[in-house]
């Protein structure tokens, strides 16, 4: 409905140049009073209107193309300044080709040349012009100045919302209590892995703390942050838990959301039997295109819990924000399947 009122508001704003434009240069120019009885008329008029709408969509289009990247204005200075030299020349050409046109029309021998007094109306009407369409761009670049502002805000509160429910997975009572008490263990049977196992767990928290205002994260962190994060759960559960990566090496500088990989490894060890009897392998791989990770696993429900699908809801909406992209979730009873668009920056 908003993209409709400005398509409305668009070609109001170009008729308008084009009837200002037109009827200045009809009536104040040096035409004759005979020649300016035949150029006013419906057909001519509208022929203006149709020019002046035609250029100025044109542009538009551009300018919408262009800004198809979430950090144009920001990035892309020069870019802007091009695109409104570019808007000034083309308004000013059109001035005078529609009053060299109507020139030939009327027979009047060198059309294409300027006079004095032809010079100052042109330049009279085109610094009119470009009033006009500059306060219309500040419009414009104030509102999407507001929409990226409104767009930053909902993704540092949905960021904030991941970071907090990240932490606490990680230091609720649960997780502390589970950990120390492999920990007491692994130091009264076997004391060399404690030692691996501290360093790993260490590891895990420092990540935390050090991705904590992160937005986006390299393949390669989230995946030596799983590293250690499966070897807790290996020695705590047993080795009974694997990661099978067959993630291109190519791809490791490509981002995704902090804590992705913690998320959807909760999610599997949260909601499936895991034990030596039943081993769990987590599938990391990408889609044929490249363009996406594929965290798949085997089905095996435990009873009595709760599926809230909180994490996952979360970070749809993150990547919703990011760049209007979503995850595709799939499960056909069997296998359960995440796909998570990779990003550059």
């Amino acid at each position: 409905m908003q993209n409709k009122y400005n398509h409305y508001f668009n070609f109001f704003l170009f008729s308008g140049l084009a009837c200002f434009s037109y009827f200045f240069m009809v009536l104040y120019s040096d035409l004759s009073p005979q020649h300016q009885h035949l150029l006013i008329s419906f057909w001519a008029f509208l022929l203006v209107v149709f020019v002046f709408n035609a250029l100025g969509f044109s542009i538009m289009l551009i300018n919408e193309w262009q800004k198809r990247s979430y950090q144009f204005l920001v990035k892309r200075k020069n870019q802007l300044m091009i695109n409104c030299i570019l808007m000034a020349g083309l308004l000013f050409l059109l001035n005078y080709l529609l009053f060299s046109i109507v020139k030939v029309l009327l027979e009047i021998p060198s059309p294409f040349a300027l006079k004095g007094a032809g010079i100052r109306m042109i330049f009279v009407v085109w610094l009119v012009e470009m009033v006009i369409v500059s306060l219309t761009m500040v419009a414009n670049f104030y509102r999407q100045l507001i929409v990226l502002h409104e767009k930053a805000n909902k993704l540092e509160e949905s960021a904030i919302k991941a970071q907090y429910v990240a932490l606490q997975n990680q230091l609720n009572p649960h997780f502390l209590f589970n950990n120390l008490n492999t920990l007491i263990s692994e130091i009264e049977y076997n004391p060399g892995n404690a030692v691996v196992f501290t360093q790993r767990l260490s590891e895990v928290y420092r990540y935390i703390l050090q991705s904590q205002q992160e937005g986006l994260v390299t393949l390669s962190s989230e995946l030596t942050f799983l590293k250690s994060f499966i070897f807790l759960h290996q020695v705590r559960l047993g080795d009974c838990i694997f990661v099978d990566n067959k993630i291109d090496p190519s791809l490791l500088e490509k981002k995704i959301p902090s804590f992705t990989l913690q998320l959807l490894t909760e999610n599997v060890i949260k909601h499936n039997i895991i034990n030596s009897d039943n081993p769990m392998t987590i599938h990391l791989n990408t889609t044929e295109d490249r363009k996406m990770l594929v965290v798949s696993n085997q089905i095996r429900l435990k009873q009595n819990v709760v599926k809230s699908g909180t994490g996952l809801r979360n970070l749809s909406s993150r990547y919703k924000l990011m760049n209007n992209r979503d995850i595709i979730v799939e499960n056909d009873s069997t296998c359960f399947t995440v796909k998570i668009p990779l990003l550059n920056e």
